[in-house]
Order: C-alpha cells, then sequence, then structure tokens
C-alpha cells in the first residue's frame, strides 16, 4: 500500500516537470536551443516553428508570443539563417 503511495508521488512529480513556470532567461535559453535544433535539421525555424516545437515537444510555460520569440532571435543574431554573430 506504501509502495503505491510512493510510485504515485514520483509520477505526480514527473508530470509536473513539464508544467512548470520558467524564468525569463530558461525561456530564452529554451527559444534559441529550439531554434539552432530546427535549423541544424533542416526544418522551417521561424518564429511560428519554434513556438510550435515549444508547445508541443517542450510543454514550456508559459509560451512566448511569436513576436517575443523574434525578439529573442533577433538578440541572440539567430535570423535569416544564422546561427549566431560571426567575429
Amino acid at each position: 500500500m506504501q509502495t503505491m503511495n510512493v510510485l504515485e508521488n514520483k509520477n505526480k512529480q514527473y508530470q509536473a516537470v513539464g508544467d512548470q513556470k520558467r524564468t525569463r532567461q530558461e525561456i530564452e535559453e529554451c527559444v534559441t536551443f529550439v531554434r539552432l535544433e530546427l535549423y541544424n535539421r533542416d526544418m522551417p525555424c521561424g518564429p511560428k516553428a519554434v513556438q510550435d516545437r515549444l508547445r508541443s515537444f517542450y510543454h514550456v510555460r508559459p509560451l512566448p508570443s511569436e513576436r517575443t520569440i523574434a525578439r529573442i532571435l533577433a538578440c541572440h543574431g539567430l535570423t535569416h539563417g544564422r546561427t549566431g554573430f560571426y567575429s
């Protein structure tokens, strides 16, 4: 009986991981990671594609808007097929 309670609690903990709120910096890191992931797989990697990927695979909460994602990508130099700032 007690073993079942422990297993149920662990299961709830794992489910809660995807629903946890993230800080602004964590969301920026998720956006840049997903953008580079999509780029490396030769998939569409615009703000809409990044938003869809964040929603369906990474369950990011709160989900940033397309415009916010575009600002993050521009800030990190990840626009127009770029993979970052060049020296």
